[in-house]
């Protein structure tokens, strides 16, 4: 099925280099080439026919310039332009980050091996491959007829095994590690269908890869001022005009710290720029005046003597100043002697001179 019969490839024939692999970050991986399905058939007008040097030499000649590259893809049947430019920055081995093998294209599209239905348990069910959707596109080793993947399969009795498999609905390649086991349980040493021929082929895409767009480098200025380490909470910025400045905390930084609170408004939010008067602090040498000693008063003494009981006293302490304004004679003087209490009064209210002696005797 020679699909390149009908490619205008220039210079003609069937051979290229092939590439097995892309290392991603490369040159390579941002120009949008695709592993196994690509081959490098020219550069720069040049065709690669012949594996020689003449595309090491073309690339080591343009290190840092852009040139032009004819890819022919097996999966899409067709050629198309990739603009490249090599590089000994990127951060890896080789110019492109790419790696490459001489061969003919011719029925590159027939080598594949469609995998059918996967069984539970099986080797090929652990190694994560899919029903229907994977293809075994290669190997470690080159794979040209049918029964060279049977014979791989065959030397790795219980020993891993790396296949490179295309995904028909991801559209993309990945490596699987398998380990093939004749004894794992049931039919065959994968447990899985494996279809090879014209019915099996990966399915034509007509739309090219598109290049992956390289990251965006940052702004030095920018990632700074992203990076750099905010003000911490309590800490007060110095200030060459003489007046102390205060951080301003954010209301909602408050609300998500402390929560709001119904009763309580958060602050007004200050405006940008404006400082806040500090507290004025007390003048050096300035002493608050003491407290003024309280009054103790003058203490009134007043004896009570009652037949049969021990004597009583009955004390109370009067201001200073409530007695400078009065005008006391000797008897409500409380600098003149006690004087002493008329007894009578209790006789009057039923008590005698004999019960008390009684009582004192008792």
């Amino acid at each position: 099925m020679g699909a390149s019969q009908s490619l205008n490839i220039p210079g003609g024939g069937t051979e290229g280099y092939h590439i097995l692999r892309v290392i991603e970050g490369s040159p390579g991986y941002y120009a949008g080439l695709e592993a196994f399905f690509d081959f490098i058939v020219a550069i720069e007008n040049t065709r690669l026919d012949q594996d020689n040097e003449n595309l090491k030499n073309i690339l080591k000649s343009n290190i840092g310039k852009e040139v032009n590259l004819v890819i022919y893809s097996s999966k899409t049947q067709s050629v198309r332009e990739v603009k490249i430019t090599p590089s000994t920055a990127w951060g890896g081995q080789g110019l492109l980050g790419v790696s490459i093998r001489f061969c003919s294209f011719e029925g590159a599209n027939e080598n594949v091996w469609h995998i059918l239905e996967v069984s539970p348990n099986s080797p090929a069910s652990a190694a994560g491959l899919h029903s229907f959707s994977d293809y075994i596109i290669g190997a470690d080793s080159v794979l040209h007829e049918t029964e060279d993947l049977f014979s791989l399969i065959e030397s790795h009795e219980n020993r891993p095994l790396k296949l490179y498999v295309y995904n028909d609905d991801a559209d993309s390649c990945r490596e699987v590690v398998i380990v093939p086991n004749s004894k794992w349980g049931d039919e065959g040493s994968l447990g899985c269908g494996i279809g090879y021929g014209y019915l099996h082929r990966i399915p034509r895409k007509n739309r090219p890869p598109k290049p992956i767009p390289r990251p965006v480098e940052k702004d030095i200025d920018t990632e700074k001022m992203s990076t750099s380490k905010a003000p911490e909470l309590g800490s007060t910025p110095l200030s060459t005009s003489g007046t102390t400045t205060v951080p301003v905390i954010q209301p909602s930084v408050l609300q998500a710290t402390f929560g709001a609170s119904k009763e309580e408004p958060l602050p007004q939010e200050v405006p940008t720029g404006q400082l806040i008067e500090p507290l004025q602090e007390v003048p050096t040498g300035h002493l608050i005046e003491p407290l003024k000693e309280v009054d103790p008063g003058i203490s009134v003494v007043t004896p009570i003597n009652l037949p049969g009981l021990p004597p009583l006293t009955v004390s109370a302490s009067v201001p200073t100043s409530t007695l400078e304004g009065l005008k006391l004679d000797d008897e409500h003087n409380p600098y003149s002697p006690p004087v002493p209490i008329d007894l009578s009064i209790f006789n009057q209210s039923g008590l005698s001179s004999t019960n008390n002696s009684n009582y004192a005797s008792s």
